[in-house]
């Protein structure tokens, strides 16, 4: 395995300094200042300890108390691993799966405009795939439909690893797994595949016959300026705010990748599934004005917010002690330990990490962006520096003990 020099720890104490004093601009109140320091402290803590372990060079937070209150922005680290650039609120990350939320809000628009159903089948908008035709819109965007993943197959990793600079079209992502046995709604089973074909199905039946106008159109109606979509290679003025991102996960498969910096790379292999990049403000003010109401109407919402089990694949009314994850449609709510219900998506592409967790009870939203994809047991942001974050935001009083 390759090894990497460790930061240079002068460096990153260096950077959270500038950026404590930046995050606190606007802010007077003594009780602010000191729940910013707190929360800067959160960040550096993380970074100075896990910078190594999960190969990482910056964290890029956003806190939003409630819909009226100003949000906290701050940020730790550098632009590149070892570097010395500081991260800034400019700068710009993929948030690789949380882009499945636009592309079920886009297909959930076209419901509330009465061009679809979620409950038509694949027979009737993509009839090319009539192994699949029984599945449900419905199914594919909430991960009961069966079928594979692309991204899973050894074809497609060989294609990339050797090559990430293919500009792969839908068709040929689902050209992976076509045409697999399924049985659909009868578990449920992560899968990039459903997202292409709800991506070739709004190309379909929207109006203007083009995803990514579509998801411009998104983004634009909900004033996110730093957010942005292309399904190949993002422009000059765009790809030079986006923050290196590094691919340090053990999957034999895309060994080729390890270490390297991905931004340059193509999102032709996610697009509608994970395609998008942006920063923690834009993302927290869509998750807030999402779950708040603002986006679809209540009985698109309704549907959006249904999930169903991850252990059963049957629907539930929500996550227990005993069933604590469950997804809806482009959505997960998860019950973890210390933390109250919330609804959430860790979004990762290949090289980047972005979560985001609302926990409704308190109308609490924290967004947590960072530059690289590493494995399941490297990967502590989650279960670690969520709860920190949520400790400091109760210990401060802005979240009821």
């Amino acid at each position: 395995m390759l090894k990497y020099p460790s930061p240079i720890p002068a460096i990153y104490r260096a950077v959270a300094l500038a950026f404590l004093t930046f995050g606190l601009i606007g802010y007077s109140n003594a009780s602010d200042q000191n729940l910013q320091l707190a929360l800067q402290q959160d960040l550096s803590s993380y970074l100075t300890s896990r910078s190594t372990a999960e190969h990482i060079s910056t964290l890029s937070m956003t806190v939003s108390l409630g819909p009226k209150k100003p949000n906290i922005n701050l940020s730790v680290g550098t632009t590149q691993y070892g570097g010395s650039s500081p991260v800034t609120q400019s700068n710009l990350f993929q948030i690789g799966s949380n882009t499945k939320a636009f592309t079920a809000v886009a297909i959930l628009q076209l419901e509330a405009a009465g061009i679809l159903s979620i409950n038509d089948t694949l027979a009737k908008w993509l009839p090319q795939y009539p192994a699949w035709g029984k599945v449900t819109i419905r199914q594919l965007l909430d991960m009961t439909s069966g079928i594979p993943s692309y991204d899973n197959s050894s074809a497609f990793e060989a294609a990339y690893s050797t090559n990430p600079m293919l500009e792969s079209t839908p068709e040929q992502l689902v050209a992976y797994v076509y045409p697999s046995t399924v049985t659909p709604g009868t578990a449920w089973g992560y899968s990039n595949t459903g997202y292409i074909l709800a991506q070739m199905i709004i190309d379909k039946a929207t109006p203007s016959g083009d995803f990514s106008s579509v998801i411009d159109e998104i983004i634009k109606s909900e004033n996110m300026p730093n957010t942005f979509y292309q399904p190949y290679f993002y422009p000059q003025p765009i790809s030079q705010r986006t923050v290196a991102g590094y691919y340090v996960n053990d999957d034999p498969g895309l060994s080729k990748l390890y270490g390297k910096d991905t931004s340059g790379f193509s999102l032709g292999w996610t697009q509608g599934a994970g395609g998008i990049v942006g920063n923690p403000a834009d993302l927290t003010n869509f998750v807030r004005a999402l779950f708040g109401g603002q986006v679809l109407p209540p009985a698109q919402l309704h549907e959006l917010e249904s999930i169903v089990s991850l252990a059963s694949g049957q629907p539930i009314a929500q996550t227990t002690p005993s069933d604590p994850k469950g997804f809806g449609l482009g959505v997960f709510q998860v019950l973890m330990p210390d933390l109250p219900r919330a609804w959430a998506y860790q979004g990762s592409t290949i090289g980047y990490r972005a979560t985001y967790m609302y926990f409704q009870d308190s109308g609490v939203v924290i967004t947590i962006f960072t530059n690289s994809q590493t494995t399941d047991a490297q990967n502590q942001i989650s279960a670690k520096l969520f709860p920190a974050v949520f400790a400091t935001l109760k210990n401060a009083g802005v979240i009821p003990k």
